[in-house]
């Protein structure tokens, strides 16, 4: 499996963080994320599918937030929804994103791979490296009213997340995956987890290379 592969998973959870709506606000004035020259996606067909087959809220109950809502919504021929709802009550000046991705081989087993990363500072400058970009892009399509430096918090999230092809690079690996992601605070205190099951499934010719 391609490093660039891994990377392109991992870049696309961390669009749950701000795919929200906010029913309260931090009440101060919001300074948007900037980034430049952002991916443009299309709805041109890739030589693949991306197929969610569940996603599973972990770790309940949270020490920092309450769960309202985790469920899976399975749709006939379109993108798997995942709807959640959260109540975050503290105000959050550092938050702590982690993924672990696995593949399935007879069993699903560890990439050397792991992402961990504060969220607050990297809004605040975001890096300009090509998975930072991809990822940056996916918000600005999907989330960007909410894409503002922190604080967060102080608020219920209500979520509606997807993957989808378009997200993902022309080219991508098939195979079983599994993705646990967390939020945690500088406490190492869980605000969120989950994990994704889904299957890259490739139509035509296998092809080793990723292509952006």
């Amino acid at each position: 499996m391609e490093r660039d592969s891994v990377w392109a998973i991992l870049s696309l959870s961390i669009v749950l963080l701000l795919q929200l709506s906010d029913v309260s606000c931090v009440k101060e004035k919001r300074i948007p994320v900037k980034i430049s020259d952002p991916v443009v996606f299309t709805d041109e067909p890739k030589p693949f599918t991306v197929r969610v087959t569940k996603f599973i809220c972990v770790e309940t109950p949270y020490e920092e937030s309450e769960l309202l809502q985790c469920r899976t919504v399975l749709r006939r021929n379109r993108p798997t929804f995942f709807n959640i709802s959260v109540h975050v009550p503290g105000v959050l000046n550092r938050i702590y994103f982690q993924v672990r991705t696995y593949y399935r081989y007879n069993s699903y087993e560890p990439f050397p791979i792991t992402l961990l990363m504060e969220i607050c500072s990297y809004f605040r400058k975001p890096t300009t490296d090509i998975f930072s970009r991809h990822l940056m892009s996916i918000m600005m399509e999907v989330v960007s009213h909410l894409l503002y430096q922190c604080p967060h918090g102080n608020t219920t999230y209500d979520a509606v997340y997807w993957l989808e092809d378009k997200f993902f690079p022309q080219s991508m690996p098939a195979g079983d995956f599994r993705q646990d992601v967390w939020f945690r605070t500088e406490h190492n205190r869980t605000i969120f987890a989950y994990q994704a099951y889904f299957s890259v499934r490739r139509m035509g010719i296998w092809r080793s290379m990723l292509e952006w």
